[in-house]
């Protein structure tokens, strides 16, 4: 038999950011799609298709994120407790992504509330979506750097990726949640075209 695939705990960490950067662009896409291109923000509750895809998607994306908390919560205590793993407060990979990580905690907490608990204001505030895009961007983009900082032979940390892509093609790494959220989010907007031209006719049918 081969030698066992194992993952160390933050390329875990790190994939499981992954996952979810990937399920926040897809709902990003139909967001967009409904609230600036059709300026319909309503089509996220009317459209089956959409409805469907942004709701599963951003609980994934939720889901994900409370995954990924708990483990930056545990990684905090541990550095301002025991020094595991270090408080590294004069690298800027750590400051910016730790302390960055309070701001995109309290965005996060404040859309999915608006989101679970007051459906009408979120459509009334659009830009929520594109800040809860954004907190998502930012935490998966200093999180990757973060991990591959620390895995480099002056700052061995942790191993070197075994699922992720080496050190050489991060910018690649950082882009791929974007371009496959782009293209499934893409998918999903063309069946919901599709569909709501298929409920007009139907309507034009009825009304004659």
């Amino acid at each position: 038999m081969g030698k066992h695939m194992l993952i160390g705990q933050a390329e875990f960490n790190t994939l499981v950011t992954f996952l979810g950067m990937l399920c926040a662009s897809v709902q990003g896409v139909t967001g967009f799609y409904a609230a600036y291109l059709q300026r319909r923000a309503a089509l996220l509750k009317t459209n089956d298709i959409l409805a469907r895809a942004h709701r599963a998607f951003g609980g994934f994306s939720t889901a994900l994120y409370a995954v990924g908390l708990m483990a930056g919560l545990t990684g905090l205590i541990g550095a301002l407790t025991i020094n595991n793993p270090p408080m590294e407060l004069n690298s800027p990979s750590f400051n910016i992504h730790t302390w960055g990580s309070f701001i995109v905690l309290g965005i996060v907490g404040w859309k999915t509330a608006v989101s679970y608990f007051n459906k009408k204001r979120m459509y009334r505030k659009k830009w929520l979506g594109i800040a809860m895009f954004l907190a998502w961007a930012y935490t998966w983009v200093t999180a990757v750097i973060s991990y591959y900082v620390r895995t480099l032979p002056s700052n061995p940390q942790h191993p070197a990726p075994t699922v992720l892509l080496p050190y050489s093609l991060m910018g690649v790494q950082i882009a791929i949640p974007f371009v496959l959220g782009g293209g499934i989010g893409w998918w999903i907007v063309r069946r919901a075209k599709a569909w709501q031209a298929e409920q007009d006719a139907k309507r034009a049918r009825r009304a004659k």
